[in-house]
């Protein structure tokens, strides 16, 4: 079992120290993360070979088109090429036509979707039932009792154990488990809160 964080600029100077993977956002909307350039760095300093990104999806009503998102990811990843996650959360409502368009457009646009983030209970809302296959891989956030978790050296004991992985009915099973958005590193001015996350 391998550890992971998804980070944005709301974790200034990050240590990867320890980590197996990393997953950087690039944008939110077309609002290019500030940090994204420092988290590449750094990670592949601590070693990391394993880095993907993510893309904070947002509903078409909230102000940018899904074209105008892709290029602004686009724009912030530069000459690289690194795997993105669309992470499907935007408290407004996206729907499976919002999804469909940005995997089609970020496909056209060279990058190689990943698949998709998002816990059970928003994509039943917004998707029905909706295969979340049909746009890769599922990355599942789903935090139970949400632990507080000193990373990356103190992981509950049994989340290493695939039987105690969730699985909600009618998904596929998750390859990345976001089991808390309570975990913190040691950072130059005190802890870094910090998501964490597991993979097989």
């Amino acid at each position: 079992m391998r550890l992971g964080v998804d980070v944005s600029e709301h974790q200034p100077s990050f240590d990867f120290t320890g980590f197996d993977f990393a997953i950087l956002r690039t944008t939110d909307g077309t609002y290019q993360d500030r940090a994204f350039t420092e988290h590449f760095a750094r990670a592949r300093s601590a070693g990391i070979a394993d880095i993907a990104t993510y893309h904070y999806l947002r509903a078409p009503s909230e102000g940018t088109t899904i074209t105008e998102q892709v290029e602004a990811a686009h724009s912030a990843v530069g000459e690289l090429r690194l795997p993105v996650w669309l992470d499907v959360e935007s408290p407004q409502g996206l729907s499976l036509i919002d999804v469909s368009s940005a995997h089609s457009h970020f496909t056209q646009r060279g990058f190689e979707v990943a698949g998709i983030y998002t816990s059970a209970n928003y994509w039943r809302r917004h998707m029905l039932l909706a295969d979340v296959r049909q746009f890769g891989a599922l990355w599942l956030a789903d935090w139970r009792d949400n632990p507080r978790v000193d990373a990356p050296s103190a992981i509950p004991e049994g989340l290493s154990d695939p039987a105690n992985w969730p699985r909600p009915f009618g998904f596929p099973e998750p390859v990345v488990w976001q089991f808390t958005s309570r975990g913190f590193v040691d950072g130059p001015n005190g802890p870094i809160d910090v998501d964490l996350n597991l993979a097989r």
